[in-house]
Parts: C-alpha cells; structure tokens; sequence
C-alpha cells in the first residue's frame, strides 16, 4: 500500500479537513453529503482520491486547489467542493508563534508586553499558544508595541521567505 503524505479525513458530513505533505491544512466544504456517503460505502475512495490529488498538485500555493486540484476531482468525477477555508486554529497558532518570536528578539518577557499593551498576562499566553482569537485593536496593539505594522502581504512572498529561513 501506498503511504499518501496528504491527510484526509471528514470532519462531518459536510465538511473534509486535508493536511498537506508541508503542514498546510484546509477545511474544504460541500453543499451536500454525495462525498460522504461514497466514502462510507466504497473503503475510503474519496480521501484516497483527494489525498492522490493533493500530492500531485499541491504546491503551497492555494490558488492551486482551486485551479488544478478542482479539475482532477472533475477528471475523477468526484463531486467537487464548494468551499475552501485554512485551518483557523493553525493560523492562529502561527501569529502566535511570531508573537513570541519577536517578543523575544526584543528580549521582552510576555508579562512586560501584555502590560504595554494594556492586557492581562494570561491573555497575552492564550494569543500566543494560538488558544484566543483575537481582535484586531489588540492585535494592532501587540505589532506596535513590537515596532511592527500589521499588513497584507501576498502568500506567494509568504511562502518564499519562509523557504529561504528553511535553506539558511
């Protein structure tokens, strides 16, 4: 058997969670549960096929899922998906990584910080262990306390920075 680095797995009936080969992880969505029901019925044939997919065309890039791996789930007739949505938990837990990257180049401890931003201490941990949306006040807040500025940046960018950081 063939071991797929790209994880699938139904959340619900609705709902798929895939984890890439790089640690991406998307919650792709239907409308119905056509791909539920197949996956029940034909030993796991849907998060076989998607997880094929993904470890052919996923690149890092999400535009990618919804160029190349849509077309694959036509060319498999497979019902395709509705939506697509990163993994919040995880995204929260990478700003809060970064939080405490920063906090740290600056030899800050969490306890100065949350009291120049003007929150609790325990807050401040639950931001940065990726446990607490937070708002975008704070968030402001904590980047300019870090003499950061809170931006858009293009995840291609992104993506290129973070594998140069893997090359050094």
């Amino acid at each position: 058997m063939i071991s797929m680095a790209t994880q699938v797995e139904f959340l619900d009936p609705l709902r798929v969670r895939v984890e890439t080969s790089n640690g991406d992880v998307y919650i792709i969505g239907y409308t119905d549960n056509t791909n539920y029901q197949i996956e029940q019925q034909c030993d796991c044939f849907y998060t076989k096929c998607i997880s094929t997919i993904f470890d052919k065309y996923y690149d890092g890039n999400e535009k990618t899922i919804w160029g190349p791996i849509l077309a694959e789930m036509y060319r498999w007739r497979i019902y395709p998906f509705m939506w697509v949505i990163m993994d919040k938990d995880k995204e929260r837990a990478r700003i809060g990584n970064r939080i405490i990257e920063l906090r740290k180049e600056r030899k800050m401890d969490a306890k100065e910080l949350a009291q120049k931003v003007g929150i609790d201490s325990g807050n401040l941990s639950r931001i940065e262990k990726g446990h607490f949306s937070v708002g975008i006040d704070i968030l402001n807040k904590i980047a300019s306390v870090l003499n950061m500025k809170l931006d858009f940046v293009p995840i291609e960018k992104q993506l290129i920075v973070e594998d140069n950081k893997d090359s050094e």
